[in-house]
This record gives C-alpha cells, sequence and structure tokens, in this order.
C-alpha cells in the first residue's frame, strides 16, 4: 500500500521573496511533568535540521526563537529519538504541530501527546482540517484493515494487490479533494499552502487547483513554499506519459552530481523512495531482480529519496541493508525537495519509466507491472 502527499501562465512569474524572521514562543504546562524531564523541540526548516531543548520545572517549559514562517514540528519527551535509538517496544511520548511565529501555549495533564494548543491560528486550522478529513482517514484505517486480515498468500497475490491499489487510488482522490475544499475555505491560512502544495502536482485535480491558488491572499503568495506551488502545477502536465522527463541535479551520499539526462542511451527507472517508507522497502527486492536481470540489456535505475538530513545516516543504511547496487540521490529535503515537486510525489513509492531518449513511457510501475513492462521492452530489443 502506498504511503499518503491546468496552470495559469501568470502564476510563473511570482517572485521569491525573503521572509523576515519573527519570534515565536512556546509556554508549556504539563502538569504530571517530573521536574528536571527533558524536552527536545525539533524541526527542519529550509533544508536544516533544528534541535533545541529545555528542562521542565513545575510542571512547566518554555522555548523561544525565530523562523520565518510556520513550519511542521515536534516535542518528544526525555530523549531525541534521531540521535539515540529506541529500545524494542518503547514508546515515547511526543506531539506533533505546527511552530509559528507567535506566543504559543501548551497546556496538558498527563502527558505531551495530549496537549491543547491555544494562540496558534495555524495549530486551529489544521483541527478543523482533522475533521473535514476525518471520512477520508476512516476509509484508509477500515482499507488497511481488511488487507492485513487476508492471509499471507493472498496479500502476496500481485492480482489481489492490484484491486486494493486501485481501492487506495479512489480514497486518495476523495482526500485530494478535502485538501482543495479546505484551501478554497480558507484562502488566508498557511495550511493552505500546504494543501494546494500536496494537491498541484495530480494531473486530475490541476486546474482546480490552480483556480484556488489564484484565490488565496497575496500575503500567503509571498512564502517560500507558494513559489514552488507553479512549478508543481506544471508538473502535472510534464510528467505525462509521452514528455520528455524534467531534468534534474541531485547529489549521491559521497557528494557526486547525477544528472536525469546522465543517462541518455538507457531505460531508466527513476525510483523515488525513503528509508522510512514501509512500501518502498517492501518493493526494493523486487526492484533488485531485475536491476540484475536486465541491467545488462540497459536498464539502470536512480534512486531518489525523500529523507531528511536528521535521517541522512538511515538513508544510507537502507541502501547497504536493501542491497541496492544503483544510483542513489537526494536533497535531504524530505517532501520539500526540489526533485518531488517538479515530479508532482506527493505519495511514495512513485517512479518514471524513461525511454533511452528520456521520455517518460510509463509512471507508478511497481511489482509485476514494471516486470511485464521491462520483459515486452528487451523482448523486442533482441529482434
Amino acid at each position: 500500500m502506498t504511503v499518503p502527499k491546468i496552470w495559469l501562465a501568470w502564476l510563473c512569474i511570482i517572485p521569491v521573496v525573503a521572509c523576515a524572521q519573527r519570534s515565536y514562543t512556546i509556554r508549556g504546562e504539563v502538569n504530571k511533568l517530573k521536574n528536571g524531564s527533558k524536552i527536545f523541540l525539533i524541526y527542519e526548516i529550509d533544508g536544516n535540521s533544528v534541535v533545541d531543548s529545555t528542562v521542565s520545572a513545575g510542571g512547566q517549559f518554555s522555548f523561544s526563537g525565530r523562523i520565518g514562517y510556520p513550519v511542521s514540528s515536534t516535542l518528544y519527551l526525555h530523549k531525541n529519538p534521531y540521535v539515540e535509538k529506541l529500545a524494542p517496544k518503547e514508546q515515547m511520548d511526543y506531539f506533533r504541530f505546527y511552530l509559528e511565529p507567535v506566543v504559543m501555549h501548551m497546556r496538558a495533564a498527563d502527558s505531551l501527546k495530549n496537549i491543547v494548543i491555544t494562540g496558534s491560528q495555524v495549530n486551529a486550522d489544521q483541527d478543523t482540517f482533522r475533521k473535514m478529513r476525518s471520512g477520508v482517514d476512516d476509509k484508509f484505517t477500515a482499507l488497511n484493515k481488511e488487507f492485513a486480515a487476508l492471509p499471507a498468500a493472498q496479500q502476496a497475490d500481485s492480482a489481489v494487490r492490484a484491486v486494493f491499489i486501485d481501492r487506495e487510488k479512489a480514497i486518495m482522490d476523495e482526500l485530494y479533494a478535502v485538501h482543495l475544499a479546505f484551501a478554497r475555505q480558507h484562502p488566508a491560512s498557511y495550511l493552505s499552502l500546504i494543501s494546494l502544495s500536496f494537491v498541484a502536482g495530480q494531473e486530475k485535480f490541476a486546474a482546480a487547483a490552480a483556480e484556488v491558488y489564484a484565490g488565496i491572499s497575496e500575503q500567503l503568495k509571498q512564502y517560500p513554499l507558494a513559489a514552488e506551488i507553479p512549478l508543481q502545477l506544471e508538473s502535472a502536465v510534464k510528467t505525462k506519459v509521452g514528455q520528455l522527463a524534467p531534468d534534474m541535479e541531485l547529489l549521491t551520499p559521497g557528494g557526486k552530481t547525477m544528472k536525469v539526462s546522465d543517462f541518455r542511451g538507457k531505460y531508466l527507472l527513476l525510483d523515488f523512495w525513503a528509508s522510512w517508507c514501509g512500501p518502498c522497502r517492501e518493493e526494493n527486492p523486487n526492484l533488485v531482480a531485475l536491476y540484475d536481470k536486465y541491467r545488462s540489456q540497459g536498464f539502470e535505475i536512480l534512486g531518489v529519496s525523500l529523507d531528511r538530513a536528521a535521517q541522512q545516516q538511515q538513508w544510507i543504511k537502507a541502501i547497504a541493508d536493501d542491497g541496492l547496487r544503483w544510483p542513489q540521490v537526494s536533497d535531504l529535503k524530505g517532501w520539500d525537495s526540489h526533485a518531488a515537486k517538479l515530479y508532482g510525489i506527493n505519495a511514495i513509492p512513485a517512479s518514471f519509466l524513461l525511454d533511452p531518449e528520456g521520455r517518460i513511457i510509463a509512471r507508478n510501475l511497481r511489482g509485476k507491472g514494471l516486470e511485464d513492462q521491462l520483459r515486452t521492452i528487451f523482448a523486442k530489443a533482441t529482434y
């Protein structure tokens, strides 16, 4: 199962405006928090990981700093999970939220996970959005439970998996529609930019996304994320089957620069994945087998990771653990990756199969579908 995420010409001339840094303050109070408890605040901004920490006293804690725009953030109790490995079956107390440049109050009776935020419009909007998407979330949960209840033999059956993937895609379409509805109803909310970014690369919804984007506030359009949405709207057309694949330049784990155009003359699979993506890792043995089978005949793979900077070592370890012998690249910006924006990626695994001229001949082939396509390609090549 996948892990879930007509342009207007004038949109492309919107300038990228640097956002002024503004102060944020978090004032937290968790009644049952013991004195001396260490709390970590972790977020990523502009491709950089930020880690801050504080110690509680009398159940209270605080953080302060400066940011240019709201960022997805997490509070962790006692340890930084990116540095300290969790013990088997260890459960962390943590809380995910949007850090924005305001004074935010966080209160809970017993643990971080039950925090309630006041003083933050972005987080209030997030609560509204959660309610809007709850019905869709229930459908995803039910589908996953249904799949998990199948015998292992049926779960491995490609025909059965294909049916579930089709059902999953239909629910994803419902989720895209919820994101558009939220953005249409909240033209001044930063979350509307996030929703539009999630939808913009989808061909089926590109025209509606462009219309909603045109209606958001001018203030929102000054943020860096807003400037990337026209690129994503274009991706819905530029990554159609038959189009020349957009070129991009990223770094390998060793710091070498690689481009899509470096692989002209070969059939290339652009494989978008991440070390934390379970379905991606499940697909890797199939890719290894196909790579071994067809590499000598002109088949190559370029892995594009959506790991973040804090996950660099996990990415490198996953490459080794899964035996991925083909080139791997990333800008370590996660979902904010330029490559993800350029190709309209908001769910992984995702892939594009290119011919030797660099044109897209298929999208999102997995398992038997990819195997059949390669068999057809290289059978013809032998005649």
